[in-house]
């Protein structure tokens, strides 16, 4: 009796597992950071911390550091570049770097979209027009 108990639990629980399905899970508007030195990570925290777009898609800040220059940022989305700068190790205008990459990564952003809406047409790939 107890061994048809425990067999028949088995086969609900297997029944049961069947019906389950896997939900996929989308994150819209991931910002992911690609930098590895202090002042690229600096410049990643400042900028996300005052990222507010309603943008859904995502954003890359990418980082080639140069031990005596400083730190060439890029900001791209889809592996095209929105945004580029320059930033030296010693901070030099840092708050404005970066207030003026928000500014321009938005422009930039809504440029796209208006550029897409406008130029979407099946007959050209996303790099022509």
């Amino acid at each position: 009796m107890k061994r048809y108990l425990n067999w028949m639990l088995a086969a609900q629980l297997m029944f049961a597992a069947g019906n389950l399905h896997a939900v996929e899970v989308e994150v819209p508007g991931l910002l992911t950071d690609h930098t590895v030195s202090s002042i690229g990570h600096d410049f990643y925290r400042a900028f996300s911390d005052k990222w507010e777009s309603e943008y859904t898609g995502n954003l890359s800040i990418n980082e080639r550091p140069s031990a005596r220059w400083g730190s060439w940022i890029t900001i791209t989305v889809n592996q095209d570049v929105i945004f580029q700068t320059f930033l030296f190790p010693m901070k030099r205008d840092f708050e404005k770097t970066v207030v003026f990459a928000l500014l321009q990564t938005e422009e930039a952003l809504k440029r796209r979209q208006i550029d897409q809406a406008l130029l979407g047409t099946g007959d050209l790939a996303h790099d022509e027009f």
